[in-house]
């Protein structure tokens, strides 16, 4: 991480370069493939070059700073965050979970490389992000390690991130309901943004009121993040995200619209975003101080007037 800042340019403003460091860490956060059996390599090459939007790492990492984590601190945390998340993805994408064939705008790792290395280079993922999650956590204090520590077993476990990944691979066909929905959002997408905004806050300065609304922070941000998904996968099939859109139904995956249809699943995702709006506003000292989070407020693409019928109906 030392050389990474010493080899940093300098740029015009903080979000220009949070993006540029985060970008360089995850490209060479693996450390050198020298050594590395070649497929495995190759696989881990082709992830390492498609870092998709790194959002949750700018955001991690800019949290970090803002609570005055030390920087190579705040960017093994980030780094760590956005590998566990892309790990996740790879194997998401699998034949055996949602079969997808293309991620990030390019093919996804199993179909390029085959599904058994695909899963041996989303581990290497895991073990690595865990080491650099660890590697920012050592420099707290012994409390805030021990919270930290907890927060991510929770967050990331059998009640969290992979908990929700198997209520999601339940056949829900003709048996959905948006609470139980909202549910497998939670685990599967709310805990990770929570963990995005919470452990950085969590091993610096961040108070216990601030923490706790960064958590229900990164919850609303999350359920409405997936409320998007949903949204676009049935009603926007060329979002323009790079990834295989209209398999929900097919696969009986949980999704809003097909819970609760269209319109109803639009208001929902339009009454997260405001509620996620309000517990930000309640967040300590001036807006701008929390311009970071603007970039978790997903958007919705414009959607035609006739296919917006057709989809309700």
């Amino acid at each position: 991480m030392k050389n990474i800042l010493a080899s940093l340019p300098s740029f015009s403003s903080p979000a220009e370069r949070a993006a540029a460091l985060m970008s360089t860490c995850f490209k060479q956060g693996m450390g050198s493939m020298e050594r590395v059996e070649p497929r495995l390599a190759s696989a881990l090459s082709d992830i390492l070059s498609h870092p998709g939007s790194l959002v949750r790492a700018v955001t991690a990492y800019l949290i970090g700073i803002e609570f005055g984590v030390v920087e190579e601190a705040a960017m093994a945390v980030a780094c760590g965050i956005e590998y566990l998340h892309t790990a996740s993805l790879v194997f998401d994408d699998l034949p055996a979970m949602d079969d997808a064939q293309t991620r990030r705008d390019a093919p996804c790792v199993h179909v390029t490389h085959g599904q058994s290395v695909a899963m041996l280079a989303s581990l290497a993922m895991i073990n690595r992000g865990y080491t650099l999650i660890w590697q920012g956590i050592r420099r707290a204090s012994p409390i805030r390690q021990a919270q930290a520590g907890d927060l991510v077993g929770n967050l990331l476990g059998t009640n969290g991130v992979i908990g929700g990944q198997a209520y999601d691979l339940k056949d829900w066909k003709g048996q959905q309901s948006a609470a139980v929905v909202n549910e497998v959002a939670a685990r599967k997408t709310g805990d990770l943004l929570r963990l995005t905004l919470v452990l950085p806050a969590m091993i610096g300065q961040g108070t216990d009121r601030e923490i706790q609304l960064l958590d229900r922070i990164g919850m609303l941000r999350g359920l409405a993040y997936q409320a998007a998904d949903d949204l676009k996968d049935v009603a926007f099939p060329k979002a323009g995200d790079g990834k295989t859109h209209g398999r929900d139904e097919s696969l009986g995956r949980p999704n809003l619209i097909l819970a609760e249809g269209f319109e109803a699943a639009l208001e929902r995702f339009n009454r997260l975003q405001r509620t996620g709006d309000r517990v930000q506003a309640a967040l300590t000292g001036p807006p701008e101080r929390w311009w970071m989070l603007s970039k978790l407020r997903v958007t919705m693409p414009m959607m035609p007037t006739t296919a917006r019928q057709t989809v309700a109906a």
